[in-house]
Formats: C-alpha cells, structure tokens, sequence
C-alpha cells in the first residue's frame, strides 16, 4: 500500500519528474528539504507521555549562495495527499531561512487532538514570492503520526542488558509515565543512566511500601526485578 501511495506522490510532483528532477535555476535563491520525500518520516506520541503537541524539525538547504537577509519559505500542507485533520497541525506563519548560512531547520506542530488512528501530513515547499523551490524530489516531506506503541529502535540489546532489562508495553509506559521521557535517541551513557535510576528507585519505592508493580507481560509480579541498572 506504501509502495502505491509513494508512486501517486511522486506522479503528483508534477512535470518536474519528467526533468529528472532537476530545476532551471532562473533564480538566486532556492530551497529544499534536505532529506528526499520518499524518506518518510513516523511519529508516535506513545513517546512523549502526555504531551499533546510536538514540534518536529524539517532540515532544509539552501541551493546557490548564502542570503544576505532573512527570507521566507512557501511551506505549505499538500491537501490533497494529507489525511491529517486541519486540527491535527499547524504551520509557521512565516517559515523563514536564516541569513549567512545554506542549512536550516523548518519546525512544524503536530496534535493528539482526535488521534484515533494513524494519519499522513504531506508538506511541500513551494515557489514563494521570495525564495523558490528547488529539485522536486526534495520539495516534499511526508509525516505519519498516531498514538501507535512499539518497541522503539533505541531500545536495543545494550539498553536491555545495562539499563532497562526486556521490553514490554507495560514497563515502558510505567518508565515514561516515571521520568516523563519516552525518547532515548541521542541521549548519552549518562543521561540514560541517570534516567534507568530514576525509573528503579520508583519501582523499588513500590516494592518496600508492599505495593510492588507487576509487568504481566514478563510474567512478573515486581517489575523492579527486570531492570537490572547498577546502582541506586
């Protein structure tokens, strides 16, 4: 089904493919996403707890020399491919590119509100009256959102053997709901630590006030006893 919506995007980007994706340059100033439209990008708030927006970075460069003065970037939602309700997002106002430099971040919101299943926001930079869109396979991005949970990437065979022990739904909602972080990507040995200590000495807390916090998808009555961070 992936593979049918990509090829619809892409005859979507209009003429431009048929150049093979290489624009006339009649301008200064051109922008595109760094990263190519069928990149696809997967958010889920499962991650960030309660949390009921959360501003992602779009990286984009500039093609030709760096602006001598801030200028503004036609950011906007493709209707026709975005599944996402119009409460669902927002936009900036003004999505602007920095002077003196050729990379920039756009950020864009996305909300729980109503998020009952999983949805598609597609964003196109479009040609602007200050700055254009530079190679069609980079003018688009496309976003999935949702509450889906998973196990997430970062949760591999290090985490499990030094910091959080084996993956359940359980222990990592009771681990997000503990330190309000669902995200590890990027975080270092010691802020992981620092975080998986935070998270035992709650469930310890539990277990020495009689009231120990079971993980029925281990089969485990203390969920303390599978998280094996050193220390306290």
């Amino acid at each position: 089904m992936k593979k049918i919506l990509l090829f619809s995007l892409l005859v979507g980007l209009g003429s431009a493919c048929s150049r093979e994706n290489i624009p006339l340059y009649d301008s200064p100033y051109h922008v595109q996403f760094v990263n190519e439209y069928t990149d696809s990008t997967e958010i889920s708030f499962f991650f960030y707890g309660s949390a009921q927006e959360i501003k992602i970075g779009l990286p984009v460069k500039l093609i030709g020399m760096p602006l001598t003065e801030a200028k503004e970037v036609a950011l906007k939602a493709n209707t026709q491919y975005t599944t996402a309700a119009p409460s669902q997002f927002a936009l900036p106002e003004k999505a602007l590119f920095k002077a003196g430099q050729t990379l920039d971040t756009l950020y864009i919101t996305l909300k729980r509100e109503g998020l009952n299943e999983k949805v598609r926001l597609v964003v196109d930079i479009e040609n602007g009256t200050e700055i254009l869109s530079g190679q069609s396979i980079y003018s688009r991005q496309i976003i999935w959102f949702s509450t889906e949970i998973s196990r997430p990437a970062w949760w591999d065979k290090d985490v499990e053997d030094v910091f959080l022990g084996r993956y359940s739904i359980p222990k990592f909602q009771k681990l997000i709901d503990v330190t309000g972080v669902g995200d590890w990507a990027g975080k270092t040995y010691d802020e992981r630590r620092a975080l998986a200590l935070k998270f035992k000495r709650e469930l310890l807390r539990l277990r020495y006030a009689g009231t120990p916090y079971p993980d029925e998808e281990l089969g485990l009555d203390d969920m303390s006893l599978d998280v094996p961070v050193l220390g306290y």
